[in-house]
């Protein structure tokens, strides 16, 4: 399901996905509420933009509440889930709230990404002058100076980033990181629930994959983003987060072709020895989820 681009304004609804993180140090937080301040001091859907922020919801999956003060932000709604459900359970909630209240776009972000300026600008001029109907918007994203997203995924289940600028007319990437993506409601209600299995990791490519599937059109603008890639510092890996990543891509890569299903246990066996130097306890683990794996296929 795709939405024509003649409409002239977009309602658009924020949610911003944390775990135990004080909300000024959620990179993102203090551009995004002038930009609702921007539209709740005039009201005026008739400005010249496409995208309207009219709401930011806070998910926290912290144990303890840590944004009460929030609720007392107009625009802003705050929602605390002592059972962390990932970013799968943010933007289910997410995108529930938005179709209840009648928003059709859903900015999906979490706290360690930071947006540019003019980061809704570009979005709406992109979107104004595209002949596609897209369901989705992706900017660059950037992990210090590496491209991190766009990407495509290969033949043998491998997700490559883009070189910046490759993609910018051809279309030729096929998934991206969640956060900093725009996606259109109605679309993400029809692909929803996601599978178990994607409740942290891996969840993006899950959403891009589906849109795919459908021959859905996907946009990229010209807008590039800071963001932290946490899981690529080994040293700060735990074993609960390298559950999740591996359950992620065991799922992924199921869902993906035979090639991608012959190479997967080279690549554990790759992820192993990457592992087993600098953190040797990350690679026993590793090891010990892949005879589970096994144990439970019997």
């Amino acid at each position: 399901m795709s939405i024509s681009t003649e409409q002239h304004n977009y309602r658009l609804l924020t949610v911003i996905v944390v775990y135990e993180r004080e909300l000024t140090d959620v990179k993102s937080f203090d551009y995004l509420y002038s930009q609702l301040n921007s539209y709740l001091s005039t009201r005026d859907i008739n400005k010249n933009e496409i995208f309207l922020l009219e709401q930011i919801i806070i998910y926290d999956n912290s144990k303890k509440a840590c944004y009460k003060y929030s609720e007392n932000l107009e625009g802003c709604s705050y929602f605390h889930n002592a059972d962390n459900g990932g970013t799968a359970a943010a933007y289910t909630y997410a995108c529930n709230l938005a179709s209840k209240v009648g928003i059709d776009w859903l900015l999906l972000l979490d706290q360690d990404t930071a947006l540019p300026d003019r980061f809704f600008e570009k979005a709406s001029e992109s979107i104004a002058k595209s002949s596609i109907n897209p369901t989705a918007l992706v900017p660059w994203v950037f992990h210090g100076k590496d491209v991190v997203s766009p990407a495509r995924v290969t033949d043998f289940g491998t997700i490559i980033p883009l070189h910046y600028n490759s993609a910018k007319t051809s279309g030729s990437f096929q998934t991206a990181i969640s956060s900093g993506s725009i996606l259109y409601v109605p679309t993400l209600s029809t692909i929803l629930p996601m599978p178990s299995a994607f409740w942290l990791d891996y969840v993006d490519h899950w959403i891009f994959l589906q849109l795919q599937l459908r021959g859905l059109p996907i946009l990229l603008f010209d807008a590039s983003l800071k963001h932290n890639l946490s899981v690529s510092n080994i040293e700060s890996l735990s074993h609960n987060r390298l559950t999740s990543i591996l359950n992620g891509e065991y799922a992924f890569i199921a869902m993906l072709g035979v090639k991608a299903k012959i190479l997967y246990p080279f690549r554990l066996i790759a992820r192993i020895f990457n592992y087993i130097f600098p953190r040797p306890d990350l690679a026993i683990h590793t090891i010990a989820w892949i005879a589970h794996r096994l144990r439970r296929s019997r």
